[in-house]
């Protein structure tokens, strides 16, 4: 199993955006950590840490994505890896990477109401709690950002918490372009990730 893992140096992921609606992850190198198989008949359930770089691709934009996290997924014997990865295999990065492209088209959109949502109930960064976001976000959007464009998201991911650093770029009215970096917290509430703070 840890041998059939590490000759699996690299991942393709598609429709990464979600809803269908495409995207893809290219993700070399991956690589393995702590690598724990539970092996059942012709099937094995495996937690590792995954530690991955690579390009996100999706509409009309792209971005870097470095990765480390730890994972459960599952594997199946096949002939010429031995065990291949059953499609679960990035499962969190795939949710947590949806989340943040809910925030960005809803921020690109100068739509407060959809980055709200995405916001946990007792959201709280510093003094600013959820209803203060609100006001702030109204404010914020009073019209759209079609010029936000990522860089690249830096993303870890330890059982239900993601800490995501993101740097992106900002056009001015005069064509210059304003570099910046966002810090992000996320939880898993449920089946959603919404984020505690940073927004």
């Amino acid at each position: 199993m840890r041998q059939a893992l590490a000759a699996q140096g690299r991942a393709h992921l598609e429709d990464i955006y979600g809803w269908k609606a495409g995207g893809t992850l290219e993700l070399v190198p991956v690589r393995y950590e702590d690598v724990v198989p539970d092996v059942e008949g012709n099937r094995a359930t495996v937690v590792a840490v995954r530690d991955a770089e690579g390009k996100a691709v999706w509409r009309d934009q792209s971005a870097t994505v470095s990765y480390i996290g730890r994972e459960q997924f599952h594997m199946k014997p096949c002939k010429i890896a031995l065990w291949c990865a059953e499609g679960d295999q990035f499962a969190r990065l795939r949710a947590v990477l949806r989340t943040l492209f809910r925030r960005l088209d809803g921020v690109r959109g100068g739509e407060p109401a959809s980055v709200l949502a995405l916001a946990a109930d007792d959201y709280r960064d510093g003094a600013t709690d959820r209803a203060a976001l609100e006001n702030r976000l109204r404010r914020e959007l009073a019209s759209p950002l079609p010029d936000l464009r990522v860089r690249g998201w830096q993303i870890r991911v330890e059982r239900d918490v993601a800490e995501v650093g993101e740097d992106y770029d900002i056009a001015e009215p005069g064509g210059d372009v304003r570099h910046r970096r966002a810090r992000y917290r996320l939880e898993r509430r449920g089946e959603r990730w919404v984020f505690t703070s940073g927004l």
